[in-house]
């Protein structure tokens, strides 16, 4: 069953009741070979600070590996022709560039895998996949200079995604991207860009861009996604049913962000209705843009040098500050002219994400209302 990225798609989602999905994860067993704990500090005012584990909070569900990561190579990927033989155009995937080198990810085979270690521009790049919050997440998997690697641990923390990494068998929860036991316990992984968009939509903004193969897995056999029921069903991950924040429907789409101790989540419905939000979030200024054509969202910090800017549209996918005048790229977060011209925006991460995760993960979250 082709999953399709079509905004109907996402607002079924955002319509369905909660159900409580049939509990089939097992007890919480100890993590294999557990390491020594050490706490990695960080200089990031915004960082959120580390995460206490508590007794019941991992899940296990998954014997370690039974979800098989990727050890990417470029042998994997195909051009853009090749894939469009074997992708249709309404192809969800996850999508990035990173210096120059832009590379696809169906969310199809990203559910059989959840994780793709690889190498984009140069840089080493871990892109995730936690099917049942439906969060997309890429990392900068270099930590105090070592280049992690990683593998789906089979636990399950608040319902999202467990990695673990191969060199010091740490554990780290997806959506807080937060190490949460082993010798990097602790250590906040960066976010990198990223967005879910249709194959068709993302080749057409990258007409170089290189997508991740079945056929070059080995796979010849039609690729059936797993959770293509779940995802237009009311069930919402394995346990969450029980605890569920009722703010929002359980699977209602919303873009979290996170700024220290704060969090907020921002319903779909809203960002596609306001297109462009000027926010402030625990004093971290942040502007989220949604994109019509893409249906994805970009955030990024609306502050250069110290000074707080303010963005309206100005057509075609740019924006214009109020402040300069400057008008910016929404989609790269770029001045192309005025006072600002050439200066970059820093990017934020935004992960889309099921209203019952980014609550799970994040209870003390709040929910943009929208302009009063």
């Amino acid at each position: 069953m082709r999953t399709k990225l079509l905004i109907g798609l996402l607002f079924l989602l955002t319509a369905c009741q909660t159900v409580q999905f049939e509990q089939t994860a097992g007890k919480e067993t100890a993590v294999p070979s557990p390491v020594a704990a050490t706490l990695t500090p960080t200089p990031d005012p915004f960082a959120p600070p580390p995460r206490r584990l508590n007794a019941g909070e991992l899940l296990l569900a998954a014997d370690i590996d039974d979800i098989p990561a990727i050890l990417a190579t470029d042998a994997l990927f195909v051009d853009a022709a090749v894939g469009s033989d074997e992708w249709p155009d309404e192809e969800l995937v996850v999508a990035i560039e990173l210096n120059g080198d832009a590379r696809a990810y169906p969310i199809r085979l990203l559910s059989l895998h959840e994780i793709v270690n690889d190498t984009i521009g140069g840089q080493p790049v871990a892109i995730t996949w936690c099917p049942l919050c439906f969060s997309a997440i890429a990392f900068d998997p270099v930590v105090d200079g070592r280049s992690l690697t990683f593998g789906v641990s089979g636990y399950l923390y608040n319902d999202n995604l467990v990695m673990y990494d191969h060199q010091t068998n740490t554990l780290w929860s997806q959506l807080a991207g937060q190490a949460l036991r082993g010798a990097l316990r602790g250590t906040q992984l960066r976010a990198l860009p990223v967005i879910m968009t249709s194959w068709g939509e993302w080749k057409a903004l990258h007409p170089d861009t290189r997508v991740l193969s079945a056929r070059q897995m080995g796979r010849e056999d039609t690729i059936i996604d797993p959770y293509a029921g779940y995802y237009a069903s009311g069930a919402a991950g394995f346990s969450s049913g029980l605890t569920q924040n009722e703010a929002l429907p359980a699977k209602s789409l919303v873009v979290g962000l996170l700024a220290g101790k704060e969090s907020r989540a921002y319903p779909l419905p809203t960002l596609q209705s306001e297109k462009i939000i000027n926010d402030e979030l625990n004093k971290l200024p942040v502007l989220l843009i949604f994109d019509d054509t893409l249906q994805s969202v970009f955030a990024y910090r609306r502050e250069v040098d110290g000074q707080t800017l303010t963005f309206a549209p100005a057509g075609d996918g740019f924006l214009r500050d109020e402040e300069t005048g400057s008008v910016w790229n929404g989609r790269t977060g770029q001045a192309k002219t005025g006072a600002f011209a050439g200066t970059q925006l820093s990017p934020l991460s935004a992960p889309a994400v099921f209203w019952f995760a980014w609550a799970a993960i994040h209870p003390q979250t709040d929910v943009y209302a929208g302009n009063q």
